[in-house]
């Protein structure tokens, strides 16, 4: 096949015009205006039922199945679509006009009633070989066998979306993006029965156009660190990078991958950081647009190339100049968008709150470098965009200046180990929260250990001297 040869996909093919003739329409339980309000999209009703049509033509001509009744309104004879139509099923399907003579032949009428629109996805502009598909389900027909196309069908399986997705996952099956998104929707989807009626949507990913360079697609990994997602940056036009793939979730690989080909072929992957919450969706991104993945540290698997300190990426109009900044992991990269005096700062800085420290000296000395470069904007990895860099670099300063005082002071009262701390110094921070809070305050003891200002025996800390 010439798109997405040598994969696993789902049944179908090109709408023809003779699709939406009026002989085909002549065969059709639905009629055109009903077929464009069950699709309930703005195009013509001759193509709106064209569609339809074009999804049972493709079912017969690729896998034998033949969803249409005769003259007494009985679904067809099983017996006969196996034993009369599976030998010509390929040529008869593959050309409209004589599919439409066949069904008048032997007087069937196709089921168009009993398919169900399911989405549609659409190939970028700027994608090499394109398509806009609709994606139609229905029953499959009692007593029927799939009979495969002799030449456009090599291998195929009748499984259900969760074991094709677990299959996919094992990189048991070859299975091309918009399929997988496909998929994803059906196994989140409980019954059968809410599908075949309709009563399923697909689940949204939230996209944001930043500014010309800058797209955010927000993963869909909520959680107590997370905030509503990890945010996913695509920047440039023409050649674009992704920055962060976050999660393996098929609906959302799809859509990075739809909204990174708005703005032009992908050439590269850039990772901030090793977190899972930041590489989780690289795999199904890199294998299947053959992209690098570059990244500060080559030790994981995933990295096709090492980014070095001060190093600059440029690509379709964008040009990023990547930092070491560790504190938060020691493999940490920020990059600079030097048009916009803008800076993707993973988890360096978030739009809400403050972010989780491994190593407190070189932190404040990451803060003091990006505060150097007075950014206009940043990006955080997570939470919303902050329009004041230098003003969110202050206060962050600031805050960990703060919080460094009142350790302080704690230790000066008497208060020796992390836990009673962070007791005292958030107490007005819920519980659940405190065991996060106290590997700030171990930050800041090892911090302050680092120069020489307390010191610990075991779990205990006092003040130098």
């Amino acid at each position: 096949m010439a798109f997405m040869g040598g994969t696993f996909v789902f049944p179908g093919g090109a709408l023809d015009e003779a699709d939406t003739s009026d002989a085909m329409a002549a065969r059709s339980v639905l009629g055109r205006d009903e077929a464009r309000t069950r699709l309930g999209e703005n195009v013509a009703a001759d193509v709106a039922l064209g569609l339809f049509c074009a999804g049972l033509r493709e079912l017969y001509e690729e896998a034998g199945l033949l969803i249409a009744h005769g003259e007494s309104g009985r679904a067809v004879d099983p017996a006969k679509v196996r034993e009369v139509y599976a030998p010509h099923h390929a040529e008869v399907g593959h050309d409209p006009s004589r599919f439409a003579a066949f069904l008048e032949e032997e007087g069937l009428t196709l089921s168009t009633e009993l398919l169900v629109p399911h989405g549609r996805l659409i190939t970028p502009e700027r994608s090499p070989i394109r398509f806009d598909a609709r994606f139609f389900v229905a029953p499959m027909p009692d007593g029927q066998a799939v009979v495969p196309h002799p030449t456009e069908v090599h291998e195929w399986l009748w499984i259900t979306p969760g074991e094709a997705l677990q299959r996919a996952h094992d990189k048991k099956m070859d299975v091309p993006i918009p399929t997988l998104a496909i998929l994803q929707g059906l196994a989140e989807t409980p019954r059968y029965e809410d599908i075949l009626q309709g009563r399923h949507e697909q689940r949204a990913i939230e996209v944001t156009e930043l500014s010309p360079l800058v797209t955010c697609v927000l993963a869909p990994n909520p959680g107590l660190m997370e905030g509503a997602g990890t945010n996913t940056y695509i920047v440039g036009n023409d050649e674009v990078a992704i920055i962060d793939p976050a999660v393996a979730d098929a609906v959302y690989i799809e859509r990075v991958a739809r909204e990174a080909g708005k703005r032009g072929v992908v050439k590269t992957i850039l990772i901030t950081h090793g977190h899972i919450d930041h590489i989780g969706g690289i795999a199904p991104l890199a294998e299947q647009m053959g992209v690098e993945v570059a990244a500060f540290a080559s030790e994981a698997q995933f990295v096709d190339r090492t980014i070095a300190d001060g190093e600059t990426i440029a690509i379709g109009g964008a040009t990023l100049r990547a930092l070491h900044t560790p504190g938060h992991a020691p493999d940490h990269l920020c990059f600079v968008l030097e048009e916009e005096q803008s800076i993707f700062a993973g988890d360096v800085v978030a739009g809400f709150g403050t972010v989780v420290v491994g190593n407190l000296h070189e932190y404040m000395a990451t803060l003091a470098r990006l505060r150097a470069l007075d950014p206009v904007r940043i990006y955080p990895g997570h939470g919303p965009v902050i329009d004041d860099g230098v003003a969110k670099l202050d206060e962050y300063i600031e805050h960990r200046t703060e919080r460094e005082r009142q350790v302080l002071e704690a230790l000066a009262a008497g208060l020796d180990e992390v836990p009673a701390m962070v007791k005292h110094i958030y107490a007005d921070v819920p519980e659940a929260l405190h065991i996060v809070a106290a590997r700030s305050v171990l930050s800041h003891l090892e911090k302050l250990e680092t120069e020489g200002r307390v010191t610990h025996d075991g779990e205990r800390w006092e003040l130098a001297g």
